[in-house]
């Protein structure tokens, strides 16, 4: 096939941004005449029983943006769907929210963050080979829609599905790429401006950032060699680097790189899959609902649609795969990894709309799981045991769940969360899980991903936010 950007623009990947009424002095006025919004949460979704660690470490949130509290608040709404327990929200957890503040597109001028990372769809790379639904003839063709840069998910793919052709799209895809002498990089447009920069878990001075690399680009623009003819071309100088079409650097004899959006992408002789991973959770039901209607038009007979979130390692996965039925999209399978059962990450309750389909059915499948008290009690206890001896969590004696000890990071937690997935797998609870969904008379199965399976259903609508009389007294204001 001969994949190309559309000839019309498809929908930019851009958010519209919070209402200006939501910020400023008339915010701060509101939240002041409504109260502390952290013990309004604890009161609402917690039954006032959060640890004070947790309440603490949340604290920051009273003062965030918007978009960051609303974050927050959709999460505690669906760990209540998935009756995740006060108890179990240890400290680290809590600063995991606080620290969202990072990663919701106010951070990003409006534009969903940049966020990528190598080995997510490991296992999803293995379900696309072993899938018994559809078992492609000649060269199978797979879309790594939204792929993220570096394209580090659509290169895993490239070596792990060698007999396929893989196409990385992504908007974020720029023409220059500067790194800084400890390997932080930024990618600039062909206009030379700032499109977004990574900086690990924690920048302390993002305007800061943004100066520094703005002033490497222009120290060392000046010094690439030659005219731009869309080859890779670099200098460095000083421990730092500029790297012009830094695409070609990454491009191979079965992965191919494009710059598009969901809605922007002609796939001549059609494809077989397409995975689109991280994106929907940035957008609401109406955007998906036009992303499936175009999506169904690029397929071969019978092709996939795999669609949801995960994240390092394919930890905190939960996603639905579509096949392609006389030109519709049919939902044949929602599933979800067996850590989302208790997850200490905020990753599981990550949206930005509350219509977020595969968040509420992750949250009802736990809900459902967490509700057989035998297969709950085995779960936590076991869980429990794990963190411990991993030096991550600790239950006390006051039956709370707290961090090991003060110098937990998200990144110890990011590291392991893999290695206590498998454990609980080789244990048995992913199959368990499936037992538990059958009692309740859901139709269930293992994945050959090992992710807990079931026949989707449509779910629930998400209960109402503590937020909304908040933001009613601030557009009032």
């Amino acid at each position: 096939m001969s994949p190309r950007p559309a000839s019309q623009a498809g929908q930019a990947w851009r958010l519209t941004r919070t209402p200006s009424a939501w910020d400023g002095q008339h915010r701060t006025e509101a939240l002041h005449q409504m109260g502390n919004i952290v013990d309004r949460w604890n009161a609402a979704y917690f039954d006032n029983r959060l640890s004070p660690g947790a309440v603490a470490a949340l604290d920051p949130l009273n003062e965030a943006n918007a978009d960051a509290q609303a974050l927050a608040d959709r999460a505690f709404r669906l760990m209540r769907v998935a009756r995740i327990e006060p108890t179990d929200l240890p400290v680290l957890t809590a600063a995991i929210f606080s620290d969202a503040t990072k990663a919701v597109p106010s951070a990003w001028d409006g534009a969903v963050p940049p966020i990528t990372t190598a080995g997510r769809h490991q296992k999803l790379d293995g379900y696309v080979a072993r899938n018994p639904w559809h078992r492609p003839v000649g060269e199978p063709v797979l879309v790594d829609l939204g792929c993220g840069f570096p394209p580090l998910t659509a290169i895993d793919s490239a070596a792990a599905l060698t007999g396929w052709r893989i196409i990385g799209v992504d908007p974020s895809f720029d023409r220059y790429l500067v790194y800084d002498n400890q390997g932080h990089y930024a990618c600039f447009d062909e206009h030379e401006h700032l499109r977004y920069y990574q900086f690990g878990h924690v920048d302390p001075d993002s305007a800061a950032t943004r100066r520094r690399f703005c002033h490497l680009m222009q120290r060392l623009l000046p010094l690439l060699p030659g005219e731009d003819t869309g080859q890779l071309a670099e200098v460095a100088h000083d421990g730092a680097r500029l790297v012009r079409n830094p695409l070609r650097r990454y491009e191979t004899t079965n992965l191919a790189l494009i710059k598009g959006e969901v809605g922007a992408l002609d796939a001549a002789g059609g494809v077989d899959v397409i995975r689109c991973m991280n994106v929907f959770m940035y957008f609401d039901q109406a955007f998906r609902e036009h992303a499936l209607e175009w999506a169904s038009r690029l397929f071969r007979p019978g092709g996939l649609f795999v669609c949801g979130a995960n994240w390092t390692h394919s930890t905190s996965s939960r996603y639905t795969v579509y096949q392609e039925q006389d030109h519709h999209l049919v939902p044949r399978e929602f599933a979800f990894s067996i850590d989302n059962l208790r997850p200490l990450a905020s990753a599981p309750w990550y949206a930005l709309h509350d219509d977020n389909v595969e968040n509420l059915r992750n949250a009802e499948a736990v809900g459902i799981i967490r509700s057989d008290e035998a297969f709950r009690h085995r779960f936590d206890e076991r869980l429990d045991a794990l963190l411990a001896q991993a030096g991550i969590c600790r239950r006390g004696a006051d039956g709370y769940l707290h961090n090991a000890d003060d110098d937990t990071t998200l990144a110890d937690h990011d590291e392991y969360a893999p290695v206590l997935v498998e454990q609980l797998d080789r244990e048995g609870f992913v199959d368990e899980a499936v037992t538990v969904l059958r009692r309740a008379g859901r139709a269930a199965w293992r994945n050959p991903a090992g992710h807990i399976a079931m026949h989707p259903v449509q779910p629930r609508p998400l209960a109402a936010s503590v937020l909304g009389a908040v933001r009613d007294s601030v557009h009032d204001a």
